[in-house]
């Protein structure tokens, strides 16, 4: 398929002849791809892709943006062509929509990443027609909201305001300064050792001088901890062996656990633990 733009036959001759015996190939750069334009195809042969494939489409230079655009128009004819893609999914005037415009850019440069390497590999099967799969019915329910295709030509999406476009937004711009200024910040604060501890936030400008005064919160000191209390549950028997399960509570945070054992009841001492002889 012919570029519009660019015919086949102005393609230099060495080039043409490097792509097409393979010579002259730099390790690790990809060959074109047949429905690449002619020059976009020297550029990968020579030192790799164009300066402006697979930069953000937004950010490709002025100076570069008509080779962006003639060869994305390229690859999308080649898709259109290669893989029955109707114009209920890609419509006639795709590149006056941005969003998929931005979709078809992106597919472009995975369908020519997965193909750099010419090795045999997963990536064409797993990675590019699933993707594709999915790009396309994106852009098939884009092209739906937008109508261009049944109604036969490009068409504006139009605003509910007057003088608004559909796709612009009339902030408020006093409830947009609000909700932008806002901050949030947090700060640990000891709680007393007794009684109540009153705290509050001021706003304050560059200046110091107070600009808003929250409510207080009354800050109460920790409750003391009850009474200590050690529970003891059987867990399993066994022949010789007793499986026993302590639940301590309102102990500090440092307290420890002993096992202790009496024969009456009466005298306790600790258990000592049991070590295997060396």
């Amino acid at each position: 398929m012919s570029s519009p733009w660019v015919e086949d036959e102005d393609l230099d001759t060495e080039v043409r002849e490097n792509s097409e015996t393979g010579q002259n190939k730099r390790p690790g750069v990809g060959t074109p791809l047949p429905h690449m334009d002619p020059e976009i195809a020297a550029e990968l042969l020579a030192e790799g892709p164009p300066a402006w494939f697979g930069v953000r489409w937004r950010e490709i230079p002025p100076e570069q943006q008509w080779d962006a655009w003639n060869g994305l128009r390229r690859w999308v004819d080649w898709l259109i062509h290669e893989y029955r893609v109707s114009a209920q999914e890609i419509p006639d005037c795709w590149y006056h929509h941005p969003d998929i415009t931005a979709e078809l850019y992106a597919a472009m440069c995975m369908e020519y990443k997965v193909w750099e390497e010419q090795a045999p590999g997963l990536s064409p099967m797993m990675m590019w027609h699933p993707n594709l799969q999915q790009m396309l019915y994106r852009v098939r329910a884009m092209t739906e909201k937008a109508g261009c295709a049944n109604n036969g030509g490009h068409q504006e999406p139009t605003g509910y305001k007057s003088g608004i476009g559909a796709y612009e937004r009339d902030y408020n711009e006093t409830d947009w300064r609000v909700h932008a200024s806002t901050i949030r910040r947090a700060e640990l604060v000891d709680r007393p050792e007794t009684g109540v501890r009153y705290v509050r936030a001021a706003a304050v400008s560059a200046k110091g001088e107070r600009l808003a005064v929250s409510s207080p919160i009354g800050l109460r000191a920790d409750a003391p901890l009850p009474d200590a209390h050690v529970g003891l549950e059987f867990g399993s028997m066994a022949t010789g062996k007793a499986e026993l399960s302590a639940t301590v509570v309102g102990t500090p945070e440092d307290a420890g656990l002993v096992w202790e054992q009496s024969t009456d009841g009466q005298d306790w001492k600790t258990i000592a633990d049991e070590k295997d002889p060396d």
